[in-house]
């Protein structure tokens, strides 16, 4: 059972952007949410007329503008056709569990933003993010479809008391596939794992930390997608193809900035495979 007042935040969002957009507003069935480096190609896809709207302007994610910028997020919703495509909503840039202290309003922002998305007519949702890979044959520039999560390590996520679900249940064989496929023909290198979540901001130690999530059965780290995924579980009509951009090898030293160079390089070959993920969706 879903949290009443939660979801009738997420209803009242919902209101305030159909307000704002007007009468040319029109739901989205597909959702992504836009991880470092998958963004830049589906702006410049987007048919003219799109809506755009930052995050911090709606009034239940005032708390945002009380929170420093992160380089490479805009934390922006975009509704719009893409490429010809149905109409997509897009979150551009995520908000993490990492951002801000304040432990409860964080929570709620973050699953807000889930759950915006899925009252906003969404129902397949692409979850995107930048990651560390944990295995050698996993390399820099490859992605990721995930086929489980280790929790183990990862914060309390934006779930309240009564939600029992399981963010694996959001990550069925028939999606998977389908991202192998499209990586395939978008010539991107995919492999299928787990992703194991660590708070952040600070990175997992190379030297024991890697090691013990890899024994737990991680292919690599990370430090978003499975708060989302823990929140589209309490909507099981909803399809969720999860998948990650590797940005670091398990043993070299690493930096945000430099894990946000790696994959600007690579923002055309992840655009252009989005592209192919909702054309597949579509078609279905």
């Amino acid at each position: 059972m879903r949290n009443k007042e939660r979801e009738a935040a997420a209803n009242k969002a919902v209101t305030h952007i159909v307000d704002k957009a007007g009468p040319g507003f029109r739901s989205a069935e597909i959702g992504i949410i836009l991880g470092t480096g998958w963004g830049d190609v589906l702006m410049d896809a987007l048919e003219p007329g799109y809506f755009y709207y930052q995050l911090d302007g709606i009034p239940a994610f005032k708390s945002l503008l009380k929170m420093p910028q992160i380089e490479g997020h805009h934390r922006a919703l975009i509704i719009g056709w893409l490429d010809n495509q149905k109409n997509v909503a897009m979150l551009r840039g995520r908000i993490h569990m990492n951002e801000m202290h304040d432990g409860e309003e964080l929570a709620k922002m973050v699953r807000l933003q889930v759950e915006l998305l899925i009252k906003l007519g969404v129902k397949h949702l692409i979850l995107t993010n930048a990651a560390g890979s944990l295995r050698p044959e996993i390399g820099v520039g490859d992605i990721v479809a995930h086929d489980g999560f280790v929790t183990l390590f990862a914060p309390p996520l934006p779930l309240w008391a009564g939600e029992f679900v399981s963010p694996e249940d959001t990550l069925t064989l028939v999606n998977i596939n389908k991202i192998l496929d499209v990586a395939y023909e978008a010539g991107l290198k995919c492999h299928v794992g787990a992703g194991a979540m660590v708070r952040g901001p600070y990175f997992e130690g190379r030297k024991h930390d890697k090691r013990i999530l890899r024994e737990c059965g991680a292919a690599m780290a990370m430090m978003s997608i499975l708060p989302e995924a823990a929140v589209a579980a309490l909507y099981p009509e909803v399809n969720v193809y999860a998948l990650s951009f590797i940005t670091n090898t398990a043993s070299e030293e690493h930096s945000h900035e430099e894990n946000q160079k790696r994959a600007k390089e690579s923002s055309g070959k992840l655009g252009n495979f989005l592209l192919h993920l909702i054309k597949e969706i579509n078609q279905r």
